[in-house]
């Protein structure tokens, strides 16, 4: 099983990865290695947001489909996945590039839109 495929809340154990060295570099360089513990805490959109103690990562979904884990405990929590349409204007569909095209305009954007009266 992958980190991608893990469910909010859950508990993981980094049994290993798969993919390139360079990968493997910059994931050991983030603090994740085999054999250590994290929680999943969110899934929004293209991104996978962890925590191990105090320290919590995000990771793309491209990176955690890489990341072999097992899973040590299921928590029923109030954490849940947030899908793209929320999000919309921050992060693109998963699976569609970050191009100038699909990139929010002006960079208040979304504040606007989860506060309105801050317009001008």
């Amino acid at each position: 099983m992958t980190l991608k495929e893990a469910n909010c809340g859950d508990v993981v154990r980094i049994k290993g990865f798969k993919g390139e060295n360079l990968l493997l570099k910059k994931v050991m360089a983030m603090g994740i290695r085999i054999d250590e513990l994290f929680e999943v805490l969110k899934k929004c959109g293209r991104n996978i947001l962890i925590q191990k103690d105090n320290h919590r990562l995000i990771l793309s979904k491209e990176i955690a489909d890489q990341i072999e884990v097992e899973v040590l405990q299921q928590k029923s929590s109030l954490k849940e996945e947030i899908s793209c349409d929320i999000v919309d204007s921050i992060c693109p569909e998963e699976g569609k590039p970050l191009s100038p095209k699909n990139r929010p305009k002006g960079k208040w954007l979304f504040l606007h839109k989860i506060c309105p009266f801050l317009r001008d």
